[in-house]
């Protein structure tokens, strides 16, 4: 898919544009960096993309990839993680009134200023934690995980994915991306980049009820691969 490899490798430089922000060397506090950050100025780079066009086309890229999984102008929609809107400011203007965007992200600063910049009356914005997702009535069609689990510990992913699986939809997918690396056993990094043996992510969830579809990869030179997963809810045993 062109839309795919596009995003994959903007998300790729917006992710080592992010880490030369933060450095590696002590692990990386989101809640901080929000709370310093002047989003009135600038939006875009606390999220990777280097300039405000880059921001827009990166938003428009997800979008399509969503698309190309089936996403329609009526789906209800978790995004996790939402940061600044990176993909609210696209689902904007192609959600229907029928549809609905529910945003959550760690961050008080990023939760108000999505609040104050998508108005419409069928788009939300939740506080959330590191594994625990807001409590919510509605189960979606669609829950998303753009390059959260890059930035969280496998024990964390799986929490978050169980809890996922509670909010989605009968026939609803969860689509989510991990960074790996060659010859680790578990997981190797900080919250600036984890990488993870994708084989231990998937024993964590045994007994989620979840079934993993691996749907594209990118690679990483020398660093492993970036894998995305769509998990939906395990059929019933006939």
């Amino acid at each position: 898919m062109t839309a795919s490899r596009t995003l994959r490798r903007l998300a790729a430089r917006a992710a080592g544009k992010l880490r030369r922000l933060t450095g590696r060397e002590t692990d990386h506090d989101f809640r901080r960096l929000y709370s310093i950050w002047d989003l009135q100025r600038d939006y875009w780079t606390i999220v990777g993309p280097a300039t405000k066009e880059e921001y827009e086309r990166l938003s428009l890229l997800k979008l399509r990839l969503l698309i190309d999984l089936g996403l329609t102008p009526e789906a209800k929609i978790l995004d996790v993680g939402c940061g600044t809107g990176l993909l609210a400011a696209s689902l904007h203007d192609f959600l229907s009134d029928c549809g609905l965007y529910c945003g959550s992200d760690i961050s008080p600063e990023a939760v108000a200023f999505c609040r104050s910049r998508f108005a419409r009356f069928n788009f939300s914005f939740h506080l959330s934690e590191m594994t625990k997702l807001p409590a919510l009535s509605e189960r979606f069609d669609f829950i998303v995980f753009y390059s959260v689990f890059t930035h969280t510990y496998p024990q964390e992913t799986a929490l978050l994915l169980r809890e996922a699986a509670q909010l989605l939809a009968d026939g609803g997918l969860i689509f989510a991306d991990v960074f790996t690396a060659p010859l680790i056993d578990e997981y190797t990094g900080n919250r600036a980049t984890v990488e993870i043996n994708p084989d231990y992510l998937l024993r964590l969830l045994e007994g989620s009820g979840l079934h993993a579809e691996l749907i594209d990869l990118q690679s990483r030179p020398m660093l492993g691969q970036r894998l995305f997963y769509k998990f939906t809810h395990q059929p019933l045993a006939a």
